[in-house]
Formats: C-alpha cells, structure tokens, sequence
C-alpha cells in the first residue's frame, strides 16, 4: 500500500465514522423529540381530564344549591327552628366556599393569563416559545386543581352536613310515625 492510500483509507474511516455518530445524534435527538411530545400528550390529557372533572363537579354542585334552597325554603314551618337555621347556616356555608373558590379560579386565571401575555411581548420569537407558554399553563391548571381540594372538601363537608341534617330530621320524624 501507498503511503497516499493509507492516509485515503484512515480519511475515509474517519468520514465513515463522522457520520455514523452523525446519524446516532439525530436517531437520538428523534428519540427525544418523540418522547417531549408524549410527556406533552400526556400532560394535555391529564389536565383536560382535570378541567372536565372539575367542570361536572361544578355543575353538580350548583344543581344541588337550587334544589336544596328550593327545598329547604319551603321547610321554614314545618321544622324547629334550631334545625332550619343550622341546615340554612350548613348550605350558606358550603355556598360561600364555593362562591369564593370560583372567585379565586377567575382571579388567578386573569393573574396567569397577565403573566402569559408578559411572556408573550417579552418572548424572543424561536420554536420554544409556545412550549415555555404550554408549560407555564400546565402548570398553573396543575396548581389550580391542587388549590380546589382545599375548596372542595369543606364546600362539600358543609353541604352534605345540612342534607343529612335535614334527612336525619325525616328520618326521625317517619319513625316517630310508623312508631
């Protein structure tokens, strides 16, 4: 062999190798662009699921609010007064927790969606711009739902303390009857 064909020979192995990890790099980078976008599909779904979730419960307590007030209003001679005014006490209470937690949603909403518009001037344009966005509104919906146990469990406690109260109260009642 030539001393001009062996340099030729470790030129091109050193070609042949620049571009096999070339081709490992972008298999790599693929990889991790496949999984982003799975962790992102996944983090989409979840928080759907959440604010789906969160809206049906919004809808059963709301719907529970007007038939217990209907109810309970038409209750205002036909139970002790005691018994009205704790069960009325037990709903208003569970109302305002709930009317307070809506209040709370839309103020930290308009404080997310500020903070989305900041970054959205202030953003030098470039493909991680909506990923920065999306993730910022993941988080702020993940923070969010964590927020709403702390209003849920009471708004419900409350609540469901003046149903059975009232349900106690018949209870009691068809048995003295029956009895």
């Amino acid at each position: 062999m030539r001393r001009g064909e062996g340099n030729w020979h470790e030129a091109m192995e050193n070609a042949v190798e620049s571009v096999v990890n070339e081709i490992n790099d972008i298999k790599k980078f693929q990889q991790d662009c496949e999984r982003d976008k799975n962790i992102a599909m996944m983090m989409q779904m979840a928080e759907k699921q959440m604010t789906h979730s969160t809206s049906y419960t919004n809808l059963i307590l709301v719907a529970g609010y007007a038939g217990y007030f209907a109810f309970w209003s038409t209750l205002v001679t036909k139970l002790p007064s005691w018994l009205y005014a704790l069960s009325g006490l037990l709903a208003l209470l569970s109302l305002l927790l709930f009317i307070s937690w809506e209040v709370t949603k839309m103020t930290w909403g308009t404080v997310h969606l500020n903070r989305i518009n900041k970054m959205i001037i202030k953003t030098v344009r470039g493909p991680n711009v909506l990923q920065i966005i999306d993730a910022a509104s993941s988080l702020h919906n993940v923070r969010i739902n964590k927020l709403w146990l702390w209003f849920l469990v009471p708004t419900l406690t409350f609540g469901i303390g003046a149903g059975l109260l009232l349900l106690g109260y018949f209870a009691i009642e068809v048995w003295k009857s029956v009895h």
